[in-house]
């Protein structure tokens, strides 16, 4: 009995001893939480548009949409855009549905335009007043490597927790040690390229100025530059 005992003694002194040791770990472990954010201005290089053709009367004779489109591919053309593969039906609702039997129905097709060329796209908006198009919307403008951009934010972010660390403990005469915790803020304003689109986008044959990077033009795009931004939080180890 008295053998159990003290086995039993031993394991209770051994388990306390290690729960001690344990704790006494958990509370030296000392760590420094930090927040780092960085942020891109990224100029656009693909453009997206929503063009719609409105059948309409001119000299008592209705002017189809099939017409229209025609002229529309064939102005595109000129330019040197591949209509083939850059201008589609904006969605499955846009799709015109010829009225036969009713003649004097007006009815529209909504497009899909891409360009890259913003030469193309200075000479989009003479097209569409030339040939009287119901409206010309801007309405996404995006980088081709945003995703590379991303990354590279994302990144900056993470440094700059790092370097807010290290002169954090300097200024108290601590070092920084490894990182023990790294996590990606969530952020609204990612992506902000639809967002920051300006508000009055309608191309249409009435618009009036403008704006690429700051300089007017009567026949110049405007947009607004894609703002990219992250922040993490992260903890390192202090030595």
């Amino acid at each position: 009995m008295k053998k159990t005992n003290l086995i039993l003694l031993a394991a209770v002194f051994i388990l306390t001893s290690a729960s001690g040791i344990f704790a006494q770990m958990t509370v030296e472990r000392r760590v420094i939480e930090v927040t780092g954010s960085a942020e891109m201005l990224v100029t656009p290089n693909e453009f997206t548009f929503k063009i719609t053709l409105l059948e309409r009367i001119e000299d008592k004779k209705k002017i189809t949409i099939e017409t229209q489109e025609a002229n529309l591919k064939s102005e595109l053309g000129k330019i040197g855009v591949d209509v083939a593969k850059d201008l589609t039906v904006f969605d499955l609702t846009s799709v015109y549905i010829s009225q036969k039997k009713t003649k004097d129905t007006l009815g529209s097709k909504d497009y899909r335009l891409k360009l890259k060329d913003l030469e193309q796209i200075g000479r989009l908006q003479e097209i569409a007043d030339r040939l009287n198009i119901s409206r010309l919307d801007l309405v996404e403008a995006t980088h081709s490597e945003l995703p590379r951009f991303r990354r590279e934010t994302k990144i900056e972010a993470t440094k700059a927790a790092k370097n807010k660390a290290e002169y954090m403990l300097g200024a108290i005469g601590e070092r920084i040690g490894k990182a023990v915790f790294i996590k990606e803020i969530e952020n609204d304003e990612d992506d902000g390229y639809q967002s920051n689109l300006r508000s009055n986008n309608n191309l249409s044959s009435n618009s009036n100025t403008f704006v690429i990077d700051g300089q007017e033009s009567s026949n110049k795009l405007g947009f607004s530059k894609i703002k990219i931004r992250y922040e993490v939080l992260a903890r390192f180890e202090i030595e």
